[in-house]
């Protein structure tokens, strides 16, 4: 059976915007934690809960999202032919905003917990994670920039590798910077799996990138 094309182009119009709102919603989650890092650099430690709370709400907002994605993808049956493209990259996007609230729990148990640190050290993480936002940024441009043209989300796509390159160098410098610190193993621990929840969303962010490459081919 044979379906009308305008069909399929409506139906991958309607979960394409879907997706450009979940992405949004994770896109703001990521600044949150950038602002949350921000004020932990400045010392501002009364900001802490705010941002945490913000990120959660944000992750609620984000799974909405995905929930009503996944239920148009479910209810487009074979009319949508690449839906399982689909399906793995909001599969991806969420898993960046779980990323943001690991980060963001452990950054407020270091401040509650008063655990000291070098100002080097703080400056490290902000660095760090204002590159991370720019990765989910460049990400989230390159899922807009489906519904214009294929080759206009290939181009773009590559701003995310470069980005999430820039990320990984500066992770492993502030790895090193962790360890010169010479704290006990406990803070040591938390800093690292800090760094390493920051570096991961990146790493997500370039995952999200691959699947969307599969996916521009087919539309």
């Amino acid at each position: 059976m044979t379906f009308p094309r305008e069909t399929e182009d409506q139906i991958r119009r309607t979960v394409l915007n879907t997706g450009q709102e979940h992405i949004r919603k994770v896109m703001e989650a990521t600044r949150e934690l950038t602002n949350m890092v921000s004020d932990f650099a400045e010392k501002n430690a009364k900001e802490m809960e705010t941002h945490l709370s913000q990120i959660k709400k944000l992750k609620d907002e984000a799974a909405e999202r995905k929930q009503v994605l996944l239920r148009q993808l479910a209810e487009s049956g074979m009319l949508l032919i690449n839906r399982e493209d689909f399906l793995r990259l909001a599969v991806q996007v969420g898993e960046i905003v779980d990323l943001c609230e690991g980060a963001a729990y452990r950054l407020n148990y270091i401040v509650k917990r008063n655990i000291k640190m070098t100002d080097e050290l703080r400056s490290g993480f902000l660095a760090l994670s204002k590159n991370v936002m720019k990765t989910v940024t460049n990400l989230r441009e390159t899922i807009l920039s489906l519904s214009y043209s294929r080759q206009r989300a290939l181009d773009m796509a590559k701003s995310v590798e470069i980005a999430e390159y820039a990320v990984d160098e500066m992770y492993r410098e502030l790895e090193i910077k962790i360890i010169e610190e010479k704290l006990d193993v406990g803070a040591t621990l938390l800093f690292w799996s800090l760094a390493e929840f920051l570096e991961d969303i990146s790493d997500k962010a370039e995952d999200a990138i691959d699947s969307l490459r599969v996916l521009a081919l087919g539309v």
